[in-house]
């Protein structure tokens, strides 16, 4: 994260179609020089989170000693982000200023200093994050005060209990097919970091294995246009299509998606016509599995791994 001046910072944020039941969700690729010395306490723990609308994580979050507050978990977003609200009742250092490009502006916010960030009892302290209203995830998710983002996430290696409705941080490794991930991206010829990259494929379409960013806040597998402003008519083997919202987005029905040799079949699939600023070519949801290992210490997640 940046020292204490004002950085021009670029970053893009998707805001996922409402039309399609989609939350408006932070993904921000930062690109932030000098991160601040992050001390990690980690003590291989268990943690029950809450699961909205099937697919949501909600974690009690303890920030600086105060909470714990609600907030979601979100490998798609880079940085923590914090509301305006909570950043003033804890008095947050200001220490620096980043531009967001969304769909629909432009706008600047403030990065902050936080020295304490707790989920049950895994801490990270000094770590960056950003002010935002976060109105659109609130007007989904009533109470969210935040969202933990990669550079939290990353300090650990968790396994993501969708039935148990369970996180366990730093746990040893199960059993099951280590899928290789890219912590690190590109857009426009600039890094992005903090990322969750894993090769795809979705069988209905002729086009191979495709990079797509892991994302515990998406509800829906979604494709994205090569360029903006561009889309191909791909064969889909056994799909029913249908159009919805102003941007002529299609989904399709009972498609089939891989990782490695894991089978997840009969998924609705966004293809989205609209051009977004991102560093993969879709989004896939970590909900679409049972329950997920993600070791970010080995650069490898496990799909569905053996109990």
């Amino acid at each position: 994260m940046p020292t204490g001046r004002h950085l021009p910072v670029r970053c893009c944020c998707l805001l996922r179609c409402p039309s399609l039941a989609f939350p408006l969700l932070i993904l921000i690729a930062l690109i932030l020089p000098a991160a601040l010395p992050a001390q990690v306490n980690r003590p291989n723990d268990i943690v029950s989170f809450r699961l909205h609308d099937k697919y949501l994580i909600l974690v009690q979050t303890t920030v600086n000693g105060a909470g714990p507050f609600r907030f979601l978990l979100d490998t798609g977003s880079t940085h923590t982000v914090i509301d305006p609200g909570l950043a003033q009742q804890l008095q947050t250092p200001v220490i620096g200023e980043t531009s967001l490009v969304t769909v629909s502006d432009v706008h600047k916010d403030r990065l902050v200093r936080l020295d304490k960030v707790r989920v049950g009892n895994s801490e990270v302290s000094e770590l960056g994050a950003i002010i935002d209203k976060l109105d659109e995830v609130k007007l989904r998710t009533p109470g969210i005060r935040g969202v933990l983002g990669e550079d939290f996430l990353s300090q650990f290696d968790i396994l993501i209990d969708y039935r148990a409705r369970t996180l366990r941080f730093d746990g040893d490794a199960p059993a099951g097919e280590r899928c290789r991930i890219e912590t690190a991206g590109r857009y426009q010829d600039m890094p992005t970091t903090n990322r969750l990259l894993i090769k795809a494929e979705v069988m209905d379409v002729s086009r191979g294995e495709l990079q797509l960013q892991l994302d515990t806040g998406a509800k829906l597998p979604e494709l994205f246009p090569v360029r903006h402003g561009t889309f191909a008519a791909q064969p889909w083997a056994g799909s029913m299509a249908f159009s919805s919202g102003p941007n002529g987005t299609s989904t399709h029905s009972h498609t089939t998606i891989r990782v490695g040799t894991t089978l997840v079949r009969d998924l609705d699939l966004v293809q989205s016509r609209r051009g977004v600023a991102f560093d993969a070519l879709g989004l896939l949801p970590a909900a679409i599995f049972r329950s997920i290992y993600i070791s970010h210490s080995g650069g490898f997640v496990i799909l569905n791994p053996v109990k």
